[in-house]
């Protein structure tokens, strides 16, 4: 389910919502998104006054992007790191994200320190969490630094790339560094390794970090961080979801020559390019058709002309033969009916 009912709500209302996976994401999946406006359906629930924090990226072709997520369940406010020149962080209200997470918080919950003198922003947070037995927190932090490096991201390939080969990285994302004095703002999400491969966050990445220079307004997903000194505010959070589009044949319709296949999005992200393909094994053929898009809730008709042959057994109907969209369920994929079965 995807609200929390009233009752956790009141007992533990600070929850963390995964739109897809990172780790799906670098894998390739652009397949399945939620709009900036869906976004703010799925928050409904929550008061208004209950502290948003996020990140992730646009699937704007050549300038995805990095995007933080501030403010409030009343008045969210997107921020988007622009990769092209002056790569400067702008508002927009209009995004679409293969991959956001974001944090509902109740601002009554949150902690704070200070840091001085760190040199590894992301290090020395982790250690605190830990330290702390949090194994999941929001935080954002206002920061005075000495040294920061960042990268933006242009473009995701629908095949994935590999982050362990750097030689691979600079046809997709660019480094950037600052080494004078400067004032910062970071927002991240920390995800413990222990939880790690259940939300999808890459190995030894447990907390994310994205941020801009308060006065250049240059920034992106944080690399490294050496501060002199930080005012932390961290929000540690009770429960989380994993969320994603969930195909499903529901119904095949055979008269005639015709046959009807009925496709559902069970799931919560709009998936697109679904690809529907018809395979009659005994006589080698195969039919395809591509859905442009089916949004959460959604069923769509797909309809095949198809001569049978006498040497025709049996036919198979499989969405998303290459499996390019990470469902959260495959198994209601593939229908196979054989001769004798609803008028075959």
């Amino acid at each position: 389910m995807l609200y929390p009912d009233g009752w956790a709500l009141a007992e533990n209302p600070n929850r963390l919502f995964f739109f897809n996976t990172l780790a799906d994401l670098l894998r390739g999946d652009l397949w399945q998104w939620v709009s900036q406006q869906e976004l703010g359906r799925h928050l409904y629930i929550y008061p208004e006054r209950f502290l948003v924090i996020g990140l992730g990226t646009t699937n704007w072709p050549e300038r995805m992007g990095e995007v933080m997520v501030t403010g409030t369940v009343g008045a969210p406010n997107f921020q988007w790191a622009n990769p092209e020149y002056p790569y400067r962080v702008q508002s927009i209200k209009d995004g679409v994200f293969p991959w956001i997470q974001l944090a509902v918080l109740d601002p009554k919950s949150e902690l704070e320190c200070t840091l001085e003198r760190i040199q590894d922003l992301h290090g020395a947070l982790m250690e605190r969490f830990r330290q702390e037995g949090i194994d999941r927190c929001a935080v954002s932090i206002e920061a005075v630094t000495s040294r920061v490096e960042y990268t933006l991201t242009y473009r995701i390939p629908k095949t994935g790339f590999d982050l362990t080969v750097p030689a691979g990285k600079g046809e997709y994302v660019r480094g950037f560094q600052e080494e004078a004095r400067s004032k910062w703002v970071f927002h991240g999400i920390y995800v413990d390794e222990s939880l790690a491969p259940g939300c999808g966050v890459p190995p030894g990445q447990p907390l994310l970090l994205a941020g801009y220079n308060r006065d250049t307004f240059n920034g992106g997903l944080i690399r490294l961080a050496r501060v002199h000194s930080a005012k932390v505010r961290y929000y540690p959070i009770y429960r989380h979801e994993v969320i994603k589009s969930d195909l499903a044949i529901t119904d095949v319709r055979l008269h005639e020559e015709r046959m009807s296949v009925e496709v559902r999005n069970q799931g919560g992200l709009t998936a697109e390019h679904v690809k529907v393909r018809l395979t009659l094994p005994d006589t080698r053929r195969e039919l395809e058709a591509v859905l442009p898009r089916v949004k959460p809730g959604d069923e769509v008709t797909v309809r095949f002309t198809v001569k049978k042959s006498s040497s025709d057994r049996s036919l198979m109907v499989v969405l998303d033969p290459e499996e390019q969209i990470q469902e959260t369920e495959r198994s209601n994929n593939r229908v196979e009916m054989k001769q004798g079965l609803l008028g075959w």
